[in-house]
């Protein structure tokens, strides 16, 4: 397993509810490939350092998980395909 830390950046024009359940699917989709949740922050809505998709604000999510790496590759690929993903960024904790 490995230690990642994950940064997304949410549609801020989700409601509260549908912001809540897309962290909800976040999380499960590491824990249904075996991971393990280690942190959760929610950040709240800021605003972004450059227009991206025409907002100038987002939603910030942390969060902290185990995974290994293949799991890791599915991870990402589902996550590319979500729109109400603006930007994310895995970074991998063990090889810092």
């Amino acid at each position: 397993m490995v230690n990642y830390e994950g940064v997304f950046i949410l549609d801020p024009d989700l409601s509260a509810d549908a912001s809540k359940a897309l962290v909800t699917q976040i999380q499960d989709l590491v824990t249904k490939n075996g991971g393990r949740i280690d942190g959760l922050q929610d950040w709240g809505k800021k605003r972004l350092a450059y227009e991206v998709k025409k907002k100038q604000d987002g939603v910030y999510i942390i969060l902290n998980f185990q995974l290994d790496s293949m799991s890791a590759k599915k991870l990402d690929q589902s996550l590319r395909l979500n729109d109400s993903i603006m930007r994310f960024l895995m970074v991998n904790k063990d090889n810092l």
